[in-house]
């Protein structure tokens, strides 16, 4: 058998007889690949390979106006009239196309499936993409009352049937005709995080939407598109547009301009891609690099492994040397010895790749968009081949390249006595400093992160949510949810015409009242101890809607939250009064015009700076009789957000149902649907959720970036126990048969203990403080360059640094006490 099949044959059997180094490596390894195969193929899938929907994505772009409803929020004004009109101006520059998202659920032959529904623009294919799989490319002719169906759909709802064009499906009530089947489409981003295979399309002509009357209201959830044909579009160009509009419309538009033009509008020009990728595409960067670093570090952990085991190999490297080996060929020796091991870690590390990929979207939290295109591919097991080829290089080049060839003649010549009394070599020294630097750098970021997402998770609401359930019912109702301007001034002027208006509006919401009194009846016939407020809002306002108004003294406009309170809402919530009154609940059953307003809205409008001087003022016809401590909301987080708290009568459309049970006990919340269906024939779909259901939705990001910097800090400490494990191996072998004549004379292991960690003092201490000094310069001059990085934190830095500490001094006291616990007359024989 040839030397080099000798050097394969032993590695294959090296990995079940010595486990001491091949676990490790095959552990460490195999860990870090996972993570960081997983990062290259999000990479390779997301980054640089092109959407599979859209067709040359490098002239297709997303345009938008967007205005700031906070400071971390911004919502699109465009409208399907506006990009008509923006489409119609700027026709010759090339062609315009919209597109809305949103989670829907349909009704085939009475069977529910839930489904992402589309609104768009008739020319949608043309411009962005897609392919018509069955039935009739939509137009103008063909898409009134009519649906496209993907594929997916197709199969699970009408089995593929070839005869599915012309069949129907329910709608929100209506009913559709299928015209259509189109691929499944999944180049998009879903607002409410939900993204299904299973969709449908409703088409409409874009030009048509011109005609149509200014809405005066505004959802933000219309994707305009432009595909550049003969020239660019610029974010110059939409500004141009909406002067214009502004000066054709002002009829139309109203106080509408101003509200745009005083929330910092923005128009913006991007490739559609970007906008898909924007925030994740810097994060898997992040990730890219901090996996990279992970790997580095792993390396160079098990480095001192290979070190420490070739080092117990010296006599045998001697002896090659004098039959007339090379060092290449104890270089190729080393390499095929260790060749299966990193092969075996290489696989493993694929598969725990492709385990991590399959759970992604949990560990995610929907957060990391496009990720049913993740895969492992070719790129990535070539990436995971070449990383453990060149590890093994490298490695085998240090293990063969450290030993002085001379020396090692010498010793053989001398029998070999003594050979490991050395000292620790400048690349063992370098090693261990840059192991345990990395692991700092690491764990530095991680623990600015984790502190940053600790105390968002942990953050004071400043009311109590408590054990709360929210039904919202939507009823039978003729009338229309959004009104065009003119639709609302023919409504106002039949209003100010009918003297008893004010009247019939009373009686309908007090209607309204009675059909929530018999679903609440209903509701506690089932579970008699569930309380059941009056208020129809709750604090965290996760069904937002802004109002604008003008303060009729200064003239000032200002925006605010609208929330739907009733008398018993403070107290449940415990909100904090600072100035003035409750609602009573005289003033509640009387519907009295009588509000309530936060700190920030009251110090926004207050003409003194004190709260109490907007106690009666009247703001939007209603008289402000308190002011209520700012609470953390959705939309504006802990920022402050001016909100109005009142008891909403004009809403005949909905009822949300606010009920609440002692902590520790559970609503039977499909129960609770399914009787408030039946309690009142008028109700036509109910959707409920708890606060805390919610509250875990909106905090899945932070709790799944706790989650994912936990595990890489573990990770990280994981590698700098194994690194320093390698250290005091290679360190104690270098000083075992210093050690076994000490023990063979005499000496205690207890003294022994401390005079070989003692030996190292030294190094162990420089090592750490020229880490910790590094990565907090790093971080700091990163934090510089990136603004978005967390405030650094020397208390999250202590903790994280004194674990570090900790988790190195206990591996290398493991160490050095198993092997000062060994025979000290067999570490004699083997000299």
């Amino acid at each position: 058998m040839s030397f080099y099949l000798r050097a394969l044959r032993h590695g294959v059997l090296r990995l079940f007889t010595l486990p001491r180094l091949s676990l490790p490596i095959l552990i460490t390894l195999s860990f870090t690949l996972a993570a960081v195969l997983t990062v290259v193929a999000m990479s390779s899938n997301l980054i640089f390979k092109p959407l599979p929907d859209i067709k040359d994505e490098q002239s297709l772009y997303a345009i938008n106006r967007t205005m700031a409803v906070s400071e971390d929020m911004r919502v699109s004004i465009f409208t399907t009239k506006r990009l008509a009109l923006l489409a119609e101006q700027y026709k010759e520059y090339g062609q315009f196309a919209g597109l809305q998202v949103d989670d829907s659920a349909i009704k085939v032959h009475d069977v529910a499936y839930p489904v992402s529904r589309f609104d768009a623009s008739d020319n949608f294919m043309t411009v962005v993409g897609g392919e018509l799989l069955l039935g009739e490319q939509a137009n103008q002719e063909n898409s009134h009352n009519a649906v496209w169906i993907s594929a997916s759909l197709w199969r699970s709802a009408f089995q593929n049937n070839a005869n599915v064009i012309g069949q129907t499906l329910q709608l929100e009530g209506q009913s559709l005709q299928v015209r259509g089947v189109v691929a499944d489409f999944s180049s998009f981003t879903s607002e409410n995080d939900e993204k299904y295979a299973q969709q449908i399309w409703l088409y409409y002509n874009l030009a048509e939407q011109a005609a149509k009357p200014t809405q005066m209201t505004i959802d933000g959830s219309l994707q305009p598109l432009f595909r550049q044909t003969q020239r660019a579009i610029t974010a110059n160009d939409i500004e141009e547009f909406w002067q214009q509009y502004y000066q054709q419309q002002a009829d139309q538009l109203g106080p509408m301009q101003q509200m745009f033009e005083s929330m910092n509008p923005k128009s913006t020009v991007m490739l559609y891609r970007e906008i898909l990728m924007a925030e994740q595409q810097t994060m898997i960067w992040f990730l890219l690099a901090t996996v990279t670093i992970l790997l580095i570090m792993a390396s160079l952990n098990l480095l001192n492994l290979f070190i420490a085991h070739y080092q117990q190999r010296e006599q045998e490297f001697a002896t090659h040397l004098c039959m007339g080996a090379t060092r290449n060929k104890l270089l190729v020796m080393s390499f095929l010895e260790n060749l299966s091991t990193f092969l075996l870690a290489a696989v493993l590390g694929l598969l725990g790749a492709a385990w991590l990929i399959r759970i992604l979207p949990i560990i995610s939290g929907g957060n990391i968009e496009m990720l049913e295109l993740v895969k492992i591919d070719a790129s990535t097991m070539l990436v995971a081949l070449v990383a453990v080829l060149t590890i093994n290089l490298f490695f085998a080049f240090l293990s063969t390249r450290q030993f002085d060839q001379t020396q090692l003649i010498s010793n053989l010549n001398n029998g070999n006595k003594g050979v490991n009394a050395g000292k620790i070599t400048m690349l063992s020294r370098i090693l261990f400093i840059a192991q345990l630097s990395s692991a700092a750098v690491i764990l530095t970021g991680t623990a600015m992160l984790a502190n940053a997402a600790y105390n968002t998770l942990n953050v004071d609401l400043g009311f109590t949510p408590g054990n709360t359930l929210i039904a919202q019912i939507s009823l039978h109702n003729n009338e229309k949810a959004l009104l065009t301007n003119a639709e609302l001034e023919a409504q106002k002027a039949e209003l100010d015409n009918d003297p008893d208006s004010e009247q019939k509006a009373k009686q309908r919401f007090l209607g309204t009242l009675d059909i929530k009194r018999q679903l609440s009846q209903a509701v506690k016939k089932l579970q008699p101890t569930i309380t059941i407020l009056q208020s129809q809002g709750e604090p965290f306002n996760f069904n937002t809607t802004i109002s604008m108004n003008q303060d009729d003294e200064t003239q000032k406009r200002f925006t605010f939250m609208n929330i739907n309170i009733a008398a018993d809402y403070v107290d449940t919530f415990g909100l904090t009064l600072l100035a003035g009154q409750n609602i009573s609940q005289t003033q509640y059953q009387d519907l009295d015009d009588v509000a309530l307003i936060n700190e920030t809205f009251a110090k926004q409008i207050s003409t003194d700076g004190t709260l109490e001087s907007v106690i009666d003022k009247k703001i939007a016809s209603r008289r402000i009789i308190g002011v209520v401590a700012d609470t953390y909301t959705i939309m504006a987080k802990n920022q402050g957000y001016p909100a109005m708290l009142y008891t909403d009568k004009s809403n005949t459309s909905t009822i949300n149902l606010v009920m609440q049970l002692p902590q520790g006990q559970e609503f039977a919340k499909s129960a609770i649907i399914q009787a408030i269906k039946s309690a009142h024939p008028q109700v036509n779909e109910v959707k409920a959720r708890t606060l805390t259901e919610r509250w875990d939705e909106q905090t899945m990001p932070a709790r799944v970036q706790f989650y994912f910097i936990s595990a890489l800090s573990v990770l990280t400490l994981l590698l700098a126990a194994v690194g320093s494990n390698g250290m005091a191996m290679s360190f104690t072998e270098l000083k075992r048969f210093e050690l076994a004549i000490r023990m063979a004379t005499g000496a205690s292991r207890s003294n022994l203990m401390k005079r070989t960690i003692k030996s190292f003092n030294g190094l162990l201490l420089s090592a750490l403080v020229i880490a910790i000094t590094l990565a907090c310069g790093i971080y700091l001059l990163l934090q510089l360059q990136i603004p978005l990085l967390p405030a650094f934190s020397w208390q999250a830095l202590t903790i994280f640094t004194s674990l570090l500490i900790a988790i190195v001094f206990i591996a290398i006291i493991l160490v050095v006490w198993r092997i000062i616990n060994a025979d000290p007359m067999r570490a004699l024989r083997e000299q």
